[in-house]
């Protein structure tokens, strides 16, 4: 039979698409010839009677079945084998590879790291049919394709990775994220959220006041980095805060920016304390429910400490408990009030390790000259009058 395969085999390999085409059109075309035939040669049925043209319809449909049979298995079966006589070669060492990293790609577990490797397989096998399409098909659309794919999920997996980099603070907030933060479970992207709230990171001599009572507004947020600072009220010492504990955490609860410090608090020795925008933390803390509840923890259990050191004072009539009891290798300044309550006056006494003590925690006490005393006092209430 001669056919479309038979016209097309002059040197040219059809693909199979293109020859089951030609044969679907072969048959349907020798279909209808047949039923155009038999309809010819029977009489018309406009006038025979109905058994004519019931024996004219079968005779058709027989002549079709017929047909159909005899092209499928010319064309179809031929010497008797299947549809898919035989297979084409196998692709080239891209293509499976390339189908390779697809299939590892459907295999991404969830989370952020299940995106990156989907991302990252996805990129390898577009890069793979990219260079299958140009160096082994040399076909254009296939490699234009595939390097747009290649792009995105590069562009995606940059992204991702970009916002998987470790987060560095320096060492001072890298303590005090890794004590106070890191137990409650606090991730570096979180804890570097609240860090750009930060107004400033402020360094303070001993002596220098940082609050003053009635006289300072409530409108940020404190915490101490290193050093101590001793808090007053009415002229009366009430607690030291040292390191990792809030200046300013009983004036967080229930106070608006617009009032006044209660306490006065100065430091006694060198120091560093980090001071947030207490507007803009507690906008960003607010639309977040973790970082809330760790602040309200820290700061409600840093208000109970505090209690704890007034209680403790109460029950010592109203001495605040000694320097020796915190450790320091670093001088340490203890001031006294009078009872005059608008001023911080002082007998400064300073704690010096003795040296020819074998025990660390031995020293002694020195006095300085009441004349120091005064004029400390006096720069006190000269910083109080400029303010």
């Amino acid at each position: 039979m001669s056919s479309g395969f038979d016209d097309a085999s002059d040197g040219v390999v059809q693909h199979p698409s293109v020859g089951s085409l030609v044969f679907v059109l072969n048959a349907t075309a020798k279909a209808m010839a047949a039923v155009v035939t038999t309809y010819t040669n029977g009489s018309s049925p406009l006038l025979s009677s109905s058994s004519a043209s019931n024996e004219t319809t079968m005779t058709a449909t027989d002549n079709l079945t017929d047909v159909l049979y005899d092209v499928g298995t010319e064309d179809l079966f031929g010497d008797g084998h299947s549809v898919c006589s035989s297979f084409l070669p196998m692709n080239h060492f891209y293509f499976q590879m390339a189908n390779s990293f697809l299939f590892l790609s459907y295999l991404a577990p969830n989370g952020i790291y299940g995106i990156l490797y989907l991302r990252i397989t996805l990129a390898i096998g577009s890069f793979l049919f990219a260079l299958w399409g140009y160096v082994v098909l040399c076909a254009l659309d296939t490699f234009v394709w595939n390097s747009g794919f290649l792009v995105i999920n590069l562009v995606h997996a940059c992204v991702i990775v970009y916002h998987l980099r470790p987060i560095k603070f320096p060492r001072d907030l890298e303590n005090l994220y890794v004590q106070l933060f890191l137990p409650l479970r606090v991730s570096r992207f979180q804890f570097r959220r609240v860090l750009n709230c930060m107004k400033e990171i402020r360094s303070m001599e001993p002596r220098e006041p940082f609050a003053y009572e009635k006289k300072t507004k409530v409108d940020k947020l404190s915490l101490v980095l290193s050093g101590r600072f001793l808090v007053s009220q009415d002229g009366k010492p009430l607690n030291y805060v040292t390191a990792n504990q809030f200046l300013d955490s009983p004036e967080w609860f229930g106070m608006s920016t617009d009032e006044y410090f209660q306490v006065s608090v100065m430091a006694v020795e060198e120091s560093t304390v980090l001071v947030w925008n207490r507007d803009k933390l507690k906008l960003t803390i607010n639309g977040d429910s973790f970082l809330q509840a760790v602040f309200d923890h820290i700061l409600g259990k840093d208000v109970v400490n505090k209690l704890m050191q007034v209680n403790e004072q109460c029950m010592s009539n109203g001495s605040i408990p000694h320097a020796d009891t915190i450790r320091s290798e670093k001088p340490q300044y203890i001031v006294q009030t009078s009872d005059d309550p608008d001023a911080i006056l002082g007998t400064v006494t300073r704690h010096i390790q003795d040296p020819s003590s074998k025990r660390d925690s031995k020293q002694h006490v020195c006095e300085i000259e009441p004349l120091l005393a005064k004029t400390t006092a006096d720069g006190i209430n000269a910083s109080l009058n400029a303010d």
